[in-house]
């Protein structure tokens, strides 16, 4: 059981040092401090509180004065050493594992402390306890929570409010159902008006958790005794009263040892024959009655105790788990953390391209709406008019006006009318980048890559990763697509040309699947015969220009499209690794994420893309 009770203190040192504890914990839920029984002990100012305190440690370690001395809670853990010969020593929550030998330095850090917080919070007295833990052969295992003596009366320099915060304080610490409360009451006064034995009914009508304890036995009145009270027959607990007589101010000026106190007061009660033949007095009694009590309601707790830890780690594993899951420390852990978080990215962002509104569709839009009204709107009219025609014709012949048909005119009308296709071509490549780039800023804020979301770095270096490979690849792009208008006006396919010739003859009418028709949709066979013969001609030679263009655009509508999706949509990812691949990264602030180097994400986004744009 001894070791239910250092695990016991150990739940109490992690709920101080996260916040949890009676005077701490603002939540609506229960906490785990309120879970662990606990010794809270209450009592009114020179109650010998403390006397009772230093009585079971065996040592002087508490501060001392007049007025409130004791300004914060002290949890005090006292843990049994199994070896007599051990030095005994006392451990402090907020200093770590130091330990201390010299009691005295233990009260005077007890001040410091006190002093240190108060001052730092703005604050007279605070909920907020320290926890010290006292090792010892002399000591039970045994856990006590010494709380600031309750007062009636503010004196000077003290708020109007004292008495009220005091008392809230305490009744913070003994209102939950595990708390054992030990109210001291001096015996030289009234118990009517006890400070503590009030504030237990008050949390504990039934008196289930109170034990009361009566000091100062031995400076009662001549002719006045407390047995009725310590029988039972008078102001009865259901766990009884242990009666005490502790260490005077004389003699603790006298500075006499716990052994000679402990000596005397078991005189004390053997000499008098009102005390003589009762078992429930002395410190060695009260001492035993607080530890079996408290290991038995240890004991009874302990279901309650599991079930909360287990449903407390539950809780926080689920969140931690939406959080992303736990923290890793290892390199290989960081590289395999970065590397699943990159491979949800990837993931997520082949879904929003493949489709879902905002994402692929945006990339079919510009394709089949905004590419083809951008053709649409270029200017072929003026190119074709016959003014023009004749000008860049008569300019294409020189001083040989040409025989048959103007070849050198035909070519010089297609290359002024193919190059106008490289506007809406670059337009394409463009807003298709835009569009990308839309996506990985809406994918990286998405459900689908919440793990990644507290990786602010990590977040960043996808994002700048992805828009400088998007950046790339749309140079590469919009070298193909242009590239592809200056092949066209490289080499003119003779066959669609005997193709128009041919169907210059066609029976009007005639709807035939293989006719060519100009920009404004009429076959050639359709164009009137307006004006002189060399008007004619002219008009000819318009259309003629006019049904190639035709034969074009609809060749780079379908092209171009696949050029682009070739270099910015399928490949993204190949380009972000070929980039890597040339070089290592340099190592900076901003690309060492989770401790390691980002050359792992580009590997990662490697394979997993490969994959998504093969699949």
């Amino acid at each position: 059981m001894d070791e239910v009770l250092k695990l016991v203190n150990r739940l109490q040192g992690a709920c101080t040092l996260l916040g949890d504890t009676a005077g701490q914990n603002d939540s609506d839920l229960p906490g785990l401090w309120e879970m662990l029984p606990s010794i809270v002990v209450i009592g009114g100012q020179s109650s010998g509180k403390s006397s009772v305190l230093e009585a079971v440690v065996g040592k002087d370690f508490l501060p001392r004065g007049t007025g409130i001395v004791t300004r914060r809670p002290l949890v005090l853990q006292l843990v049994h050493l199994e070896n007599p010969e051990e030095r005994e020593y006392g451990v402090f929550l907020h200093r770590g594992p130091e330990k201390m030998y010299d009691f005295m330095a233990i009260r005077q850090e007890i001040e410091d402390e006190t002093k240190r917080y108060l001052q730092q919070n703005g604050k007279v007295v605070s909920a907020d306890p320290i926890q010290l833990t006292v090792s010892s052969p002399l000591v039970p295992n045994l856990t006590l929570v010494d709380m600031p003596g309750l007062t009636k009366v503010p004196i000077d320099g003290q708020p109007k409010s004292i008495v009220k915060d005091l008392e809230d304080m305490a009744r913070t610490y003994i209102k939950g159902d595990n708390a054992i409360i030990l109210a001291v009451t001096p015996a030289n006064a009234d118990l009517a008006t006890s400070d503590a034995l009030h504030l237990a009914r008050q949390v504990d009508p039934a008196g289930d958790r109170t034990i009361g304890v009566l000091t100062k036995l031995d400076i009662m009145d001549p002719g006045t005794d407390a047995r009725e009270v310590l029988d039972g027959s008078a102001v009865r607990l259901k766990h009884g009263w242990i009666g005490v007589v502790n260490r005077g101010q004389k003699d603790i000026m006298q500075a006499v040892d716990m052994e000679s106190a402990r000596s005397k007061e078991l005189q004390f009660f053997k000499a008098n024959p009102r005390y003589a033949d009762l078992k429930n007095v002395g410190m060695n009694f009260l001492s035993g009655k607080l530890s079996n009590h408290l290991i038995g309601a240890i004991r009874r707790q302990l279901p309650a105790i599991q079930n909360q830890i287990n449903t407390g780690i539950a809780g926080l594993e689920k969140e931690l788990s939406s959080m992303g899951g736990p923290p890793v420390t290892s390199r290989g852990g960081m590289v395999h953390l970065i590397l699943s978080l990159c491979r949800q990215f990837e993931e997520a962002f082949g879904k929003a391209v493949d489709g879902g509104k905002g994402g692929g569709e945006q990339i079919l839009k510009v394709f089949e709406e905004r590419l083809g009204q951008n053709i649409q709107q270029l200017q072929f009219k003026k190119i074709l008019e016959p003014s023009n025609v004749k000008r860049i014709v008569e300019e294409a012949d020189g001083y040989q006006p040409h025989l048959i048909a103007p070849e050198m005119g035909y070519r010089r009308l297609l290359q002024e009318c193919l190059v106008l296709f490289k506007g809406p071509a670059d337009t394409a490549v463009g807003e298709v980048h835009h569009v990308l780039r839309s996506i990985v800023a809406s994918t990286i804020n998405s459900d689908d890559c919440k793990n990644l979301q507290q990786y602010t770095s990590l977040k960043r270096e996808i994002v700048a990763t992805a828009s400088s490979s998007l950046d790339t690849m749309k140079e590469d792009a919009r070298k193909m697509v242009l590239t592809m208008v200056d092949m066209e006006r490289s080499y003119l396919t003779a066959d669609v040309f005997r193709d128009i010739i041919s169907q210059n003859g066609a029976v009007d009418g005639a709807d035939q699947p293989g006719l060519l028709r100009t920009l404004s949709g009429r076959r050639i066979a359709e164009i009137p015969e307006r004006g002189d013969p060399g008007q004619q001609h002219l008009q000819m030679i318009s259309a003629h220009v006019s049904a190639y263009i035709t034969h074009v655009r609809t060749q780079l509508k379908q092209t171009i499209p696949k050029a682009i999706v070739h270099c910015l949509v399928r490949h993204l990812i190949s380009c972000w690794v070929s980039a890597v691949s040339k070089g290592e990264p340099k190592e900076s602030p901003s690309c060492s994420l989770l401790g390691v180097s980002i050359t792992p994400l580009h590997t990662c986004w490697s394979h997993s893309i490969r994959r998504w744009a093969t699949g």
